[in-house]
This record gives structure tokens, C-alpha cells and sequence, in this order.
């Protein structure tokens, strides 16, 4: 699992980074708490709407901000796509 937390890490950072922060600086670890969940989910081959639910949670209440739900549903899909689904 060590790749698949490695590449969400990134991800998280470089991708989803609703903060804006990967534009200011290319030290990760803001979303650092975060990535284990994420990485849990989708170990646990969690539906495209569970992960998203994690995301918009964390976006809206954990950050507190408006939330693009646009944007964090399309990150929800690409992190889904990352893992085999049960049906493969």
C-alpha cells in the first residue's frame, strides 16, 4: 500500500489541493491527516460517492471552506480509478 499512499499523497497535494497551496510551495504535508482515510477507503474498494463524501467532509468542514463540488467529484472518480475494482 505504500505506492497507493505515495501517489494519493501527491495527488492530494499537487491535484485536489483545495487550499491552493502546491501553486506556493512544493513542501507536502498540509494534507498529510487526510491521506491515510482516503488510502483506507479506497484499500476497502469504497464506492466513487463514500470516497467523494470523505473528500467534500474534509473540504467543507475540516477546512471550512465552500467546496468546488465539480472538482472534488472528478478527483473522487481519477482516485477510484487507481485501485481494481471488486468486479475485475
Amino acid at each position: 500500500m505504500s505506492d497507493l499512499y505515495d501517489t494519493v499523497r501527491r495527488a492530494v497535494h499537487s491535484v485536489w489541493d483545495p487550499i491552493g497551496i502546491s501553486n506556493l510551495t512544493d513542501q507536502m504535508g498540509e494534507y498529510d491527516s487526510y491521506v491515510p482515510g482516503l488510502c483506507d477507503l479506497l484499500d476497502k474498494n469504497a464506492s466513487e460517492k463514500e470516497v467523494f463524501d470523505y473528500l467534500w467532509t474534509v473540504e467543507t468542514e475540516s477546512l471550512g471552506l465552500q467546496g468546488n463540488r465539480k472538482a472534488t467529484e472528478h478527483f473522487a472518480s481519477w482516485l477510484c480509478s487507481l485501485t481494481p475494482s471488486e468486479e475485475e
